[in-house]
């Protein structure tokens, strides 16, 4: 028997199910409720959010709604078939397989002539005991423009029986002949902890067990998208290993491991040259591309920010519990300003590497410079004519004569350490 991945298995197939969108589920079934259902939706959002999903589970509110929980019914005195034979409309729309709710991939189906005849068979009434034909059509933006300007009468003045749901993830490229005649909405990019939350359900589910700690790494390089982070839970329970743990994941996706990053860190906060370098060379040593080695110590130095920024406690640190204590000590030898300057500073570094002939090179000198930042000189005082970290300006005494600069720069500032 075939395996069916965990991104198909754990699709949602409720209006409550589909993690993160509640204010577009909310709408949705206020707009049943009220008999206010309009005749085309546009769907926009990043790959992986539930926007095709969401799209099935609509049409199977308005064609058997006795098959979702909670779900209204309009007050219009339509007559719905049996719950029986809902529910066989509703596996069939779910599937794919209903004759009535006809999905439609834009990117393979996207000339004129296909238009035409999505056009001819709308004006079909719907078979069986369906109320609406629905179709649901996916990657919409990928339509040319003659297929475009042949829905657009269509979907202006659709039969009372059709309706239109529109799905993309680059809505810029859809006409704005088209998105006028459709109630647009805009998915939005799921948060992590939301993520790490579903991944957890996952998990329970599939009677496996997994660190908090991996499916926080897992949630974050999902980038917002539950379809990502599922598709490398899958891979990562291909490996076997048991419990699931972050070596695992950084392993399969050659990423650097996080507590010698967190070590990394660690020695640039104390200024400690020569372990800083040491660390990097075995990181980098290690086969991890330096891009990745940004990536992942950028990160490590945004969440030292947010919690300088806004305390351990704020929701716009996503570390799993266990990890805050340690990022919280470490976050006390920085200040807010100086880690947004080493964050930029990494991040010149990471483009300005792709296309030297020595990216080795700059990223030794950028790390020693955030291994010395508590001894460079505060720009600002330096104009002022002070004196800074026992940089003395150009022109020799405390009050001497034009202000100059240091070696390196300035503007970084780390925390005294006591």
């Amino acid at each position: 028997m075939s395996y069916t991945v965990l991104a198909r298995r754990y699709r949602s197939v409720t209006f409550e199910q589909v993690v993160g969108q509640e204010p577009v589920s909310q709408t949705l079934q206020n707009a049943i409720a009220s008999g206010r259902v309009a005749h085309a939706y546009l769907f926009s959002g990043t790959r992986g959010v539930g926007k095709t999903s969401m799209a099935r589970i609509f049409a199977r509110a308005l064609n058997a709604p006795s098959t979702i929980p909670d779900c209204p019914v309009p007050s219009d005195g339509h007559e719905y078939p049996e719950v029986d034979v809902q529910e066989r409309m509703a596996t069939a729309i779910m599937t794919g397989d209903d004759l009535n709710v006809i999905e439609i991939d834009g990117a393979s189906n996207r000339g004129v002539d296909e238009a035409r005849q999505l056009i001819a068979n709308a004006s079909l009434a719907p078979t069986g005991n369906a109320r609406y034909k629905i179709y649901i059509i996916d990657e919409v933006h990928m339509l040319t423009r003659e297929a475009f300007n042949a829905l657009l009468k269509t979907m202006e003045e659709p039969p009372e029986h059709i309706k239109f749901i529109l799905c993309t993830t680059e809505p810029h490229k859809v006409p704005p002949t088209i998105q006028s005649r459709c109630q647009r909405f805009d998915f939005r990019n799921l948060p992590t902890a939301r993520i790490a939350g579903h991944l957890e359900n996952v998990m329970a589910g599939e009677k496996l067990e997994a660190d908090a700690a991996v499916l926080w790494q897992i949630a974050r390089l999902g980038n917002g998208s539950m379809r990502d982070a599922l598709s490398l839970l899958d891979r990562l329970i291909a490996t076997g290993c048991t419990p699931l743990n972050s070596q695992v994941l950084e392993e399969m996706l050659g990423l650097p491991p996080q507590t010698q990053v967190v070590a990394l860190v660690g020695a640039m906060a104390q200024g400690q040259i020569a372990q800083t370098l040491e660390y990097t060379d075995a990181l980098l040593g290690s086969g991890v591309a330096v891009e990745q080695f940004f990536d992942v110590l950028i990160e490590r130095l945004r969440q030292l920010m947010l919690i300088g920024a806004c305390g351990l406690e704020s929701p716009l640190v996503q570390l799993p519990d266990d990890a805050r204590k340690e990022a919280a000590d470490q976050s006390g030898h920085f200040d807010a300003a100086g880690l947004v300057h080493m964050i930029a500073l990494c991040e010149n570094v990471q483009r300005t590497a792709k296309i030297s002939s020595n990216p080795r090179a700059l990223v030794d000198a950028v790390m020693v410079r955030l291994a010395l930042a508590e001894k460079m000189a505060d720009v600002t005082a330096v104009l002022a004519g002070g004196s800074v970290a026992g940089v003395i300006p150009r022109g020799g005494g405390a009050s001497g004569g034009t202000s100059g600069g240091t070696s390196g720069g300035g503007g970084i500032q780390k925390k005294k350490s006591s």
